[in-house]
């Protein structure tokens, strides 16, 4: 390991901005992906696109339990069409793969009672799912739930103002969904208490952490939401000096002119991300015949993008309590924007990683865009787009980010094809596993 203290260079320089292109608005027709997590978009004979998105489910420790599956029809514009149709979840779960889905998680999916009645549910194994009642709920409806239970479904009400009558609804439902948004907490609590004492209640809409503990003390079962971002900050947090160097060397590779002496610098004052990186070197990621002892000759060996990869999940798993679905999104996230701009502007491809990871920081470290770029140099262009999601690299990153969430008008509104947001979706998915699995020791 190198004893040298870090030459952390951040140089003035005159770079010339990526040439901004604005093509016509995408059709997110007859896109097919195959990457089998969120958000994962379908092709339909139908000549439609079928996109199925996920949300984490939490429990009451913050551990990810389960997935909201979402389930839409696109039309020929890109837009929601509001099909959910047993045909449509049938052949979007057949063509993705629940397994795929949610893996050994819990699966909740809304569905109408008018769908219910239809036999929709027939479609989902019973033991691996939750299904949210949309709709209101009448006598009729009464007994389509009940049916629905006899059958071995576990149900969650809705919305407890969806009931005509709470008093004979909830008693059949395992438990009942409220939103934080709409003030529906504290009615939806003491009507389990009074009506289901042994019911679930699924919180959702949640915004920042601090909704949580008002959820935990209503007696809240599972959270769904942003209940792992934290409340906006007056005061700037301080951030360990290894995290810093972190961020630094993140910084550092942005740049064209990056030398290996001035990764092998910044790598060398953190030990931690100095073993990481010769662990990877020592790996069968490279199944190199000679044991590697040098960060510098691990650079070498192993490239700029893996060894920016490597201080990346550093910066994200040792900064952060986070669970590591939330450390393994924001990865992701980084390199879905690189994979992007390497097909539409590969020019500003190592910028979009940047880019990409530094907009997690808010989540994972409780850090502000102005106090990111207060701290590290950075381009104009990463910038402009952290800032107000400008530019090639900054319209990328929200469609990025809009592809995450699910949310369809926004995506369709976006100036990037759809098959290249989907395909830089696969391609980022199965990098991610090659780094992960390459952290892994070597056999001895």
């Amino acid at each position: 390991m190198s004893d040298r203290r870090p030459r952390t260079r951040f140089r003035s320089r005159s770079r010339r901005r990526v040439a901004e292109e604005a093509p016509a608005t995408p059709d997110w027709t007859d896109v097919v992906a195959e990457a089998p997590l969120h958000p994962i978009t379908v092709g339909d004979a139908g000549g439609g696109t079928t996109y199925i998105g996920r949300a984490p489910v939490f429990d009451r420790r913050l551990d990810v339990c389960g997935y909201h599956l979402i389930v839409d029809r696109l039309d020929d514009d890109g837009h929601a069409a509001g099909d959910a149709s047993r045909q449509l979840l049938t052949r979007a779960l057949l063509e993705v793969g629940l397994d795929s889905l949610i893996g050994g998680r819990t699966g909740f999916v809304e569905v109408t009672v008018d769908l219910l009645a239809e036999g929709l549910h027939h479609a989902l194994p019973a033991h691996r799912m939750m299904i949210e009642v949309a709709g209101r709920i009448d006598a009729a409806g009464e007994e389509v739930l009940r049916a629905v239970r006899d059958e071995g479904y576990p149900l969650i009400v809705g919305s407890l103002a969806a009931c005509e009558r709470p008093d004979r609804v909830l008693p059949i439902a395992g438990g009942l969904r409220a939103d934080v948004r709409v003030g529906e907490l504290e009615a939806a609590s003491e009507a389990l208490a009074r009506h289901n004492p042994r019911g679930k209640l699924l919180v959702t809409g949640l915004a920042h952490s601090a909704e949580v503990e008002p959820c935990r003390a209503a007696g809240a079962t599972w959270l769904r939401g942003d209940v792992l971002r934290p409340v906006e900050r007056i005061d700037e947090p301080t951030v360990p000096a290894n995290r810093v160097a972190v961020l630094q060397l993140l910084a550092e590779l942005e740049r064209p002119d990056v030398e290996v002496d001035d990764i092998d610098a910044l790598i060398s004052i953190d030990l931690g991300m100095s073993y990481k990186v010769l662990r990877m070197a020592n790996s069968s990621y490279l199944a190199l015949e000679r044991r590697v002892e040098r960060t510098r000759d691990a650079v070498v060996y192993l490239g700029i993008d893996t060894v920016r990869a490597v201080a990346a999940l550093l910066a994200l798993s040792e900064a952060t309590d986070h669970p590591p679905e939330i450390v393994h999104q924001s990865l992701l996230r980084a390199r879905h924007c690189e994979e992007i701009l390497l097909l539409t502007h590969p020019s500003a491809a190592h910028a979009g990683f940047t880019t990409g990871l530094f907009s997690a920081l808010d989540l994972l470290l409780g850090l502000s865009v102005e106090q990111v770029l207060h701290r590290i140099p950075v381009s104009d262009e990463i910038a402009e787009a952290l800032r107000s999601r400008q530019g090639v690299i900054g319209r990328t990153l929200d469609v990025v980010i809009a592809y995450e969430r699910h949310d369809l008008d926004r995506l369709a509104r976006g100036r990037i094809e759809p098959a290249t947001v989907v395909s830089g979706y696969r391609n980022a998915l199965a990098w991610v596993s090659r780094i992960t699995r390459g952290l892994e020791p070597a056999p001895v």
